[in-house]
C-alpha cells in the first residue's frame, strides 16, 4: 500500500512540476535497473552487476552509431539486489523522468529488476502510472512485459553435430559450475547429456577430484589455466559462448583443441570496456565471457523500445506525448514480436582447431535452423541448400588437418551417465524441471497407493475429531429432560449423591425442603469435578 500512495504522489508531482516548466530537452530515456552490488548494504560491487552496467551503455552507443533518427540514452540504477533498493532505485528513475518532463515515448520504460520479488515490488509503483517494464520473470501486471531468453539450444545442436562429424561414440563431459550458480553452463551440460544418450553415445561425467580423463573430452564454458594440459594425448572439445580463441593463440599444448563458439562479432570492444571500468575498485577486474547470454537478453530488450519506437514515429507521434496505454500497447507487442524472432531464428558456430600451430585455424562454420543443424566446411558455401547426408561428400570436404584427429582416440562404454540428472542444476527453472521428473518417476499404482493412505489417515483424523467433539459436549452438558418436563429434584439429588458422602433424608414431601446451603456449596464443587473428570 505504501508504494501505490508513493507512486500517486510521484503523479501528483509530475503534473505539477513538468507542466510549469519550459525548458524541458526533447531526450529519449530508458531506465535500467540492475545490481551493481549484490548486497543491500551496496558495498559488495558485482562483477556481473558491473558486466551489465557496462554492456547497456555500448549497446545504447552501437544503436545510436548505426541510426540517423532519435538518439536514446540509458539511466543506470543500482538495485543493491534487495527490495528496498529496487524500490529507491525506481523511485529516483520516476524523479529523473520528470525532472526532465520525459513523458511517453520520450522515457520508453524500464528494463529490468532481475528477480521476482522485485519485480513484485516495483509494479506497485509503475503501474499506478503506467509504465511499462522489460523484465525476465513474469508477472500478473499488464505493464511487466516478459523477454525470453536466448535459447542456449543451438549451442547443443551445434555441439552433438560436431560430435558426429568426429565420429565419437564416447567422451568425458567437463563442465565446472561458476561461484555464484548463475551461469547456463550446467544446463547446457545437462541438455547435451540427454541429447547424446538419445544419440547412443557414451557420456561419462567428469568428477572435479579426479584427473582421469579419456581420450575425447567436451569442455563446457571457457577453461581453467592449465586444464587444456591435463589430458594426455587427448582431443578436446571447447564450447563457449565468448571469445575464447585470443586464450588459445600462443598456447604450448601436446592435445589438439578444437573450439566452437558464436559466431556473431556484434560484442567486439565489449571486453576492454569492463575492464577499464571506472567502476572497479582497485584490482578487482573480471571479465566473465559466459554471461554473455544476460548481454544479449539485454541488448534484446534495448531492441524492443528502439523499434516500439520506430513504430510510433511512423505515425508521428514521437515528438508530442503520447497515453501511456497506448504506449504501453506498442511495447507490449514489440515484445511479443521479438519472443517468436528469438525463438525461430537461426544461430551460427564457428569451428577453430589449434594443433602444433602457435594460431588457431578456421576449420568451418555450423548453422543451427529450426532445430537441425549443418556444417560447411572450410570452402564451403554457407546457405547452400546441397543435402549433407552424403557421408561421402562430407568426408571429402574435412580439412586435412582434421582428418588426422579422427583416427587418434579411442571409445570406452563403461561408467556412461543414464541421464542429464547427473549434472546438478543451479537455476530456479532447472529446479523446478528436476522436480517434475522426480515426481513423474512414480508409476500410477504408488501415486494411487499414496493418495488413498494420504485421504484414509486424514479422513480417519476428523472422525475420531468429531466424535471427541461430541463427547466433550455430551460430559459438559449433561443428560437432558424429556420434552414437556420440567427438571425435577430427583436429578438434583442424583448429582449430589455422585459428589457428597452426606445421606438425604428418607422422605421429602413438597412442603419440606431440605437446607441446601452447605451441600450446594459442596454440590458446585462435586459438579465441577464430575464434569472435569468425565471430560478428562
Amino acid at each position: 500500500m505504501k508504494y501505490i500512495c508513493a507512486g500517486l504522489v510521484i503523479a501528483i508531482v509530475a503534473a505539477c512540476t513538468c507542466g510549469a516548466r519550459g525548458d524541458c530537452t526533447s531526450r529519449t530515456q530508458i531506465s535500467f535497473l540492475t545490481s551493481l552490488h549484490d548486497d543491500p548494504t551496496c558495498r559488495r560491487l558485482s562483477p556481473k552487476g558491473v558486466l551489465l552496467a557496462e554492456a547497456s551503455q555500448f549497446l545504447i552507443e552501437a544503436h545510436n552509431n548505426r541510426t540517423s533518427g532519435n538518439k536514446i540514452e540509458v539511466a543506470v540504477l543500482d538495485t543493491c539486489n534487495s527490495i528496498t533498493g529496487a524500490v529507491k532505485a525506481t523511485m529516483k528513475a520516476l524523479v529523473l523522468a520528470d525532472m526532465n518532463c520525459l513523458q511517453p515515448p520520450q522515457h520508453l520504460g524500464f528494463i529490468g529488476p532481475d528477480s521476482a520479488s522485485n519485480v513484485e515490488a516495483v509494479q506497485k509503483v509503475t503501474s499506478v502510472l503506467k509504465v511499462p517494464h522489460i523484465v525476465k520473470k513474469s508477472s500478473d501486471s499488464p505493464y511487466m512485459h516478459r523477454l525470453v531468453k536466448e535459447s542456449d539450444s543451438y549451442i547443443v545442436q551445434g555441439t552433438l553435430k560436431v560430435i558426429e562429424a568426429l565420429k565419437w561414440k564416447s567422451f568425458t563431459l567437463v563442465a565446472y559450475p561458476d561461484e555464484d550458480g548463475e551461469d547456463d553452463i550446467q544446463n547446457i551440460a545437462r541438455k547435451l547429456t540427454n541429447g547424446a544418450i538419445l544419440k547412443n553415445l557414451c557420456v561419462m561425467v567428469h568428477d572435479d577430484e579426479s584427473d582421469d580423463f579419456t581420450s575425447h573430452v567436451v569442455h563446457i564454458g571457457q577453461p581453467e589455466p592449465g586444464f587444456l594440459s591435463k589430458p594426455a594425448n587427448a582431443t578436446i572439445l571447447v564450447v563457449s559462448e565468448g571469445n575464447v580463441e585470443e586464450l588459445l593463440n600462443g598456447m604450448n599444448t601436446t592435445n589438439t583443441v578444437l573450439l566452437l563458439e558464436d559466431a556473431r562479432d556484434d560484442l567486439d570492444g565489449l571486453e576492454s570496456r569492463v575492464l577499464n571500468s571506472k567502476l572497479w575498485s582497485n584490482d578487482q577486474a573480471t571479465y566473465d565471457a559466459e554471461e554473455l547470454r544476460d548481454v544479449r537478453w539485454l541488448e534484446d530488450a534495448i531492441l524492443v523500445y528502439t523499434k516500439s519506437l520506430e513504430t510510433v514515429c511512423k505515425k508521428k507521434k514521437c515528438r508530442n506525448p503520447l497515453n501511456p496505454v497506448e504506449w504501453n500497447n506498442v511495447v507490449e507487442g514489440a515484445t511479443s514480436k521479438q519472443n517468436t524472432d528469438s525463438t525461430t531464428g537461426s544461430r551460427t558456430l564457428e569451428l577453430f582447431m589449434k594443433g602444433s600451430s602457435p594460431t588457431v585455424e578456421e576449420l568451418g562454420k555450423i548453422v543451427v535452423n529450426k532445430g537441425a543443424a549443418k556444417i560447411y566446411w572450410r570452402g564451403q558455401e554457407v546457405g547452400s541448400d546441397e543435402d549433407d547426408d552424403d557421408s561421402e561428400e562430407e568426408s571429402d570436404a574435412i580439412p586435412k588437418t582434421l582428418k588426422k584427429v579422427l583416427a587418434k582416440g579411442k571409445d570406452v562404454r563403461s561408467g556412461c551417465a543414464t541421464s542429464g540428472k547427473e549434472i546438478k542444476t543451479l537455476t530456479e527453472d532447472d529446479e523446478q524441471e528436476a522436480a517434475h521428473i522426480v515426481v513423474s518417476e512414480m508409476d500410477d499404482s504408488e501415486w494411487w497407493t499414496m493418495v488413498g493412505t494420504v485421504s484414509g489417515v486424514g479422513v480417519a483424523m476428523f472422525a475420531v475429531g468429531i466424535l471427541a467433539v461430541y463427547i466433550l459436549y455430551s460430559n459438559i452438558r449433561g443428560p437432558r429432560s424429556p420434552k414437556g418436563k420440567t427438571r425435577t429434584l430427583e436429578r438434583d439429588t442424583s448429582l449430589r449423591r455422585v459428589g457428597s458422602d452426606r445421606e438425604l433424608p428418607s422422605t421429602i414431601t413438597r412442603n419440606t425442603r431440605p437446607q441446601r446451603g452447605p451441600q450446594r456449596r459442596d454440590s458446585n464443587r462435586s459438579i465441577r469435578s464430575n464434569i472435569s473428570d468425565k471430560s478428562v
